[in-house]
């Protein structure tokens, strides 16, 4: 039987299919691309048992500095704000463990006054995954922890990574659209078809609002 060499191929599928096959990537077809269908949000009931509310680099409002959520760089981060504390009010009603992380180089008084954590408020420092380099599982394990709700900046960033960190290690999560920021509305978009679409992540994530979260 003849060898075909890669070559032969290539010169196979552009005699056959054209040259735009073989030569196009997603870069030169980026223009042409439609946004798919928007995700189905669904209402969600929270087991207050086993479930945490995760508020993810919140600090930098006060002094744009501090941190990412701030008017100069992220002002979608402030204007989720008030849906925000209303979700940390009913969690704390409900007796859900608030959770904190922030970035490198800030402190817990960095963090959005309105979000501010209480006395014995778990806040870890990381980056972008916060599990990596905290003690993060070992609260949630503690705590018994099944599910997570995650909110915080930028959805592309701490969202996108600690989220799917948390789903790729057996974990629930709730993922509230109106909680996630970033300083761009295609980073959000990107990050909540990921989470209605990829592989492990989708099966086991919520795509909601904050409204629609009932505990």
């Amino acid at each position: 039987m003849k060898n075909f060499f890669p070559e032969t191929v290539v010169a196979f599928a552009i005699s056959v299919f054209g040259a735009s096959v073989a030569q196009a990537t997603i870069i030169d077809d980026w223009n042409m691309v439609k946004a798919p269908a928007a995700p189905t949000l669904k209402l969600v009931s929270v087991d207050t048992s086993d479930t945490a509310l995760l508020l993810l680099d919140f600090n930098g409002a006060q002094d744009p500095s501090k941190g990412p959520c701030n008017t100069k760089t992220k002002p979608r981060c402030i204007a989720s704000l008030p849906k925000v504390e209303k979700l940390m009010e009913e969690a704390r009603k409900s007796g859900s463990p608030v959770i904190y992380s922030i970035t490198g180089g800030a402190t817990k008084g960095d963090i959005a006054t309105v979000l501010a954590p209480k006395k014995g408020d778990a806040v870890v420092q990381s980056g972008a995954n916060k599990f990596i380099n905290t003690d993060l599982e070992k609260i949630l394990t503690e705590k018994h922890i099944k599910t997570v709700i995650l909110t915080g900046t930028a959805s592309e960033g701490a969202v996108l990574n600690t989220a799917a960190y948390a789903a790729l290690k057996g974990m629930n999560v709730i993922l509230p659209v109106d909680g996630m920021s970033s300083a761009d509305p295609y980073a959000e978009q990107y990050v909540a078809w990921h989470f209605a679409n990829a592989p492990g992540v989708s099966a086991k994530t919520v795509l909601t609002t904050i409204d629609q979260i009932k505990f």
